[in-house]
């Protein structure tokens, strides 16, 4: 017949609170470190965004620019920095550029070059952020 043992440990909601408050403490540094880097994204991609100097525009000038905000998901821990519409809804012909462009009668309306200014926002604070990251989640590793 099999025996039955008894093992009694000490301290079990003591570390469990303890554990708690960690994942707590590092949430809490996560999140303002995503806040952080992306209002510093959002004022580099400002700072990169061209300003349309034509008469023809529709908008006002720097309609693109003073688009591209910060929108946070996930209780603050992951966020995306693009210009929002309805200002900023051409965002994507400025990135990417256009080919050859007419109408349907034939009009010519020309390409449009790229002008990147989202993407190279985004790998110049790259590294930054991850290196902040891996400092937060090696700082609080329970072994």
């Amino acid at each position: 017949m099999a025996r039955r043992i008894e093992v009694k440990v000490e301290g079990v909601a003591a570390t469990v609170a303890a554990i708690s408050i960690f994942n707590m403490e590092l949430r809490q540094d996560l999140i303002k470190l995503v806040r952080e880097t992306a209002k510093t994204i959002q004022k580099d991609a400002r700072a990169r965004a061209p300003v349309s100097k034509t008469p023809k525009s529709r908008g006002q000038p720097g309609d693109l620019r003073r688009s591209i905000r910060p929108k946070y998901f996930d209780g603050g821990l992951s966020a995306t920095v693009v210009p929002r519409k309805p200002k900023g809804s051409h965002r994507h012909l400025v990135e990417y550029g256009t080919g050859p462009r007419s109408t349907r009668r034939g009009a010519n309306r020309g390409r449009m070059p790229k002008k990147p200014f989202m993407g190279p926002a985004e790998k110049a604070n790259e590294t930054t952020y991850n290196s902040k990251v891996r400092k937060l989640v090696d700082r609080d590793k329970v072994i």
